[in-house]
């Protein structure tokens, strides 16, 4: 069966189904949800929807509270059983996947109808965080372009869109209070050409910034595709775009910076002053009030301690606080915004480089830098979202061959599609207790040396084809798994999608 990820529990019935436009659906609970599977199938087809109360419509939805994920069964009738919203846009994004490739298709095709095999699906996801993550920040992608990167995560049955809205190189929201972080750290004059270590640049001015209105109708997007939105800002750290519009927020506020024209990580941070923790303070709030309930993450990554370890003000900070190392003032950010984000009802995420300092128990890990920090933090007694670098960095190498383009490091720092495939969420270490604080896992794409749409679809795929299946929980032998893929391919490829072919012989 041409599903990916795979499903938990199939079972074959004979014969298939033909479904003729318009399809009758009888939804009485999740209208909304079916509204945005249809909108979505429109563009690449002529198939239409209409909805009708009769119970012997093509497909009819009932609620099932027992249910964690959704029962399709499909048998000249589509019948859907599930007990939320989720459910409904899985069980929809099955059936869609069951039909042919050119129901994704990215031009739209004369198409009025589609078969599907007869069977009965029953599954569900064995995990909640089943995330991808967009670094909007380097380079600056337009809400069309995400919304297109949305929809190809709904078709892998990925749930979390983690968007990196600032760093050195750019900051991305609008902030009433703050006019300066879009008309000054919005925009950078130049960018690397090739890998930053070759030190060529270009003068091209690049930048862009999201409105509050144009977040809240991707929030609204997502949310009927079942996305749930995580939106970050890094703090104290990454912080040069920040201290460009707003020298006073930095350490040396007597000089002009420019937003920074290099990839890595700058050493201008924040200043440890009751200004610089309260702007962080008022901007992530903000930030989170565009997404209503989110978790939100504050970054808290490579924050580079070279400016405060020469700071009076840093100094008479850490006395103030009994500090032994200029690394424990990153807590102070840390505690202050986990404070005031979990008082207003979000949950909130960080870096693992958060551990370093106090951290609240209820901050959620992002274990990036090694699986270890993910079971230092589970044991710890946080829960996690794995994200080790070394496996779920889509910015790193997909093979070593001397042809692949520019990537973050060089060989041997690779991740192929098969290493991702090999990935295993919960880390062995760690007792059937401990498991349960383990949420999921996330892919990361980075883009730095990712400047086009069809860049960052070879960066992430067929690598997030494979992660979707390990993250739903249904992985299987590489050699069952490829001609799958194989045929999935194929759908992405009418979707329009550029990813990296499979090497020869796969």
């Amino acid at each position: 069966m041409n599903i990916l990820p795979k499903p938990q529990q199939v079972t074959t019935l004979e014969g298939t189904t033909t479904l003729h436009s318009p399809l009758r659906v009888c939804a009485r609970e999740w209208r909304d949800e079916v509204r945005a599977w249809a909108e979505d199938l429109a563009k690449s087809t002529h198939i239409e929807v209409e909805f009708v109360e009769e119970d012997d419509a093509d497909i009819v939805f009932n609620l099932a509270s027992d249910l964690d994920g959704y029962r399709l069964h499909i048998d000249g009738q589509i019948r859907v059983q599930c007990a939320w919203s989720d459910g409904v846009v899985q069980a929809l994004t099955s059936l869609r996947l069951l039909g042919p490739a050119e129901l994704y298709s990215a031009q739209r095709v004369d198409l009025t109808s589609f078969e599907v095999p007869n069977c009965e699906i029953n599954d569900w996801p064995a995990f909640g965080w089943r995330g991808a993550h967009l670094d909007v920040a380097r380079h600056f992608w337009d809400l069309a372009t995400i919304k297109r990167y949305v929809d190809l995560l709904v078709m892998h049955k990925l749930n979390i869109l983690h968007l990196h809205l600032n760093d050195d190189q750019g900051w991305r929201v609008e902030i009433p209070n703050w006019p300066k972080l879009t008309s000054v750290g919005g925009w950078r004059n130049g960018s690397p050409v090739g890998h930053e270590d070759d030190n060529v640049r270009d003068t091209v001015r690049h930048g862009g910034f999201y409105t509050r209105e144009e977040l809240e109708d991707l929030t609204h997007y997502c949310a009927l595709r079942g996305i749930s939105i995580v939106p970050e800002i890094d703090l104290p750290g990454h912080a040069q775009a920040v201290v460009a519009a707003y020298p006073e927020l930095g350490n040396y506020p007597e000089t002009q910076l420019e937003v920074w024209e290099h990839w890595g990580i700058s050493d201008h941070v924040l200043n440890v002053s009751d200004t610089a923790l309260d702007f962080a303070v008022e901007v992530v709030s903000y930030v989170a009030s565009i997404f209503p309930n989110a978790t939100v993450h504050i970054g808290g990554d490579e924050c580079p301690t070279t400016e405060w370890e020469v700071s009076d003000l840093a100094a008479s900070v850490m006395e103030q606080h009994g500090f032994e190392s200029a690394q424990q003032l990153q807590g102070l950010f840390t505690s202050r915004l986990s404070e005031v984000l979990e008082e207003s009802g979000h949950q909130v995420i960080a870096w693992d480089e958060v551990l370093d300092a106090e951290v609240p128990e209820t901050t959620v890990i992002a274990a990036w830098r090694s699986e270890e920090k993910g079971v230092e933090a589970a044991l710890r007694g946080h829960y996690v979202v794995m994200m080790p670098m070394q496996y779920l960095y889509f910015d790193w190498l997909s093979s070593e061959n001397p042809s692949e383009p520019v990537a973050v490091h060089p060989a041997p720092f690779v991740t192929t599609w098969e290493k991702v495939y090999s990935y295993n969420v919960i880390p062995s270490e760690l007792n059937s207790l401990q498991r349960k604080q383990i949420l999921g896992a996330q892919a990361q794409l980075w883009t730095e040396y990712i400047a086009t749409r069809d860049r960052m679809d070879y960066m992430a795929f067929p690598r997030l084809s494979a992660f979707a299946e390990v993250v739903w929980g249904t992985k299987e032998e590489l050699d069952s798994f490829r001609p799958r893929l194989v045929r999935h391919l194929a759908r992405l490829s009418l979707a329009g999608v550029q990813f990296r072919p499979l090497d020869s012989g796969e």
